[in-house]
């Protein structure tokens, strides 16, 4: 039996809604909560994820921080692409936006399992939501397999094909004003798939989430999280120890290195300080690992991913630019 959710609050909110409770949006529907999927605490609240439904269709319930719920509304209404998940409705008393529900993630599926042109095309299609996220000039910020959701259905011959591939969690995105260097002062997105100028809190703008899809396609395309460790994953500072995989993986040209100095400010930055001590770390007998020096790996996609991991973020191709790359035409 369905309980009424109580008058909203208007302070912090300390518990998550119960199973059956109906909320009624904006657009005068409601939507009954069927499943709690996460509770996060944000400083003095508790911030949730539901799974609800309406009419026999299922959505996804978030709630937003109080003071980012309007600018949420307004940035998620710039957008609209095939393949950004995007609000359809809200819940303003309660501060929430109501999502379509996507089944899976590139987390939670086996990428191992999926053959090399059905992981072309998710790549693909998801890479083109992040150039029409980009064409608004909007930084996502957190680009990583979980935000990157798909349904799955059978296809003629038995086997599973997916569809409706989207990038998801704008919540986290900024609307970058024209002319500026971007947001600065702030560690954004997942460590294990954060860009060089995110660890360094510098100035981060649209090609931070391509040298984070660039490591997102790695993992899809040769199943490998190469910038993942149990001993990171472990660890209570786990920066050096992916930090040293940047150095390891992405210094590939001596030009790129030195643009990423000069766009840090300089050899007397603390941040090119850490990164040269990192590279000083390896010798003769632990070499570094260049990614251009992989084997076996396609040489195209190799060379794609070469120009989404430069270091220097000025020289990093486009997600428009991306799209045009002739791995995605092999």
């Amino acid at each position: 039996m369905s309980s009424t959710a109580t008058p909203p609050s208007t302070g912090p909110y300390q518990q998550s809604l119960p199973k059956g409770t109906e909320l009624t949006a904006a657009s005068g529907r409601s939507y009954m909560i069927n499943e709690i999927i996460y509770e996060r605490s944000r400083g003095p609240l508790l911030c949730c994820l539901y799974r609800a439904g309406h009419e026999g269709k299922e959505y996804i319930l978030k709630d937003i921080l109080p003071g980012d719920f309007q600018y949420n509304l307004d940035l998620q209404k710039l957008v609209s692409s095939a393949h950004i998940r995007t609000l359809i409705d809200s819940i303003p008393d309660r501060r929430m936006l109501v999502f379509p529900f996507i089944q899976y993630d590139l987390q939670t599926i086996n990428t191992a399992a999926i053959p090399p042109s059905t992981k072309k095309m998710i790549l693909r299609d998801a890479l083109a939501g992040l150039s029409d996220l980009h064409d608004k000039n909007i930084y996502h910020t957190d680009i990583k397999p979980s935000n990157i959701m798909m349904d799955t259905f059978k296809q003629s011959n038995g086997t599973i094909g997916f569809r409706n591939v989207q990038i998801t969690d704008l919540e986290e995105a900024f609307l970058i004003p024209p002319k500026s260097r971007g947001l600065g002062k702030r560690l954004s997105g997942n460590p294990f798939w954060r860009s060089p100028e995110a660890w360094a809190r510098g100035a981060q703008h649209t090609p931070a989430d391509i040298f984070s899809f660039g490591i997102v396609a790695i993992y899809v395309w040769l199943d490998r999280m190469i910038l993942y460790s149990d001993e990171a994953n472990e660890a209570e500072d786990p920066s050096d120890m992916i930090l040293r995989r940047h150095v390891s993986y992405f210094i590939n040209d001596v030009d790129d290195f030195n643009g990423f100095i000069d766009y840090h400010g300089g050899e007397e930055d603390p941040f090119v300080n850490r990164f040269g001590g990192l590279l000083m770390s390896f010798n003769a007998e632990d070499k570094r690992e260049p990614w251009t020096a992989w084997q076996p790996v396609d040489p195209q996609f190799k060379d794609l991913i070469c120009k989404m991991t430069y270091l220097d973020p000025r020289r990093r191709i486009t997600a428009r630019e991306a799209l045009q790359h002739p791995w995605f035409n092999e």
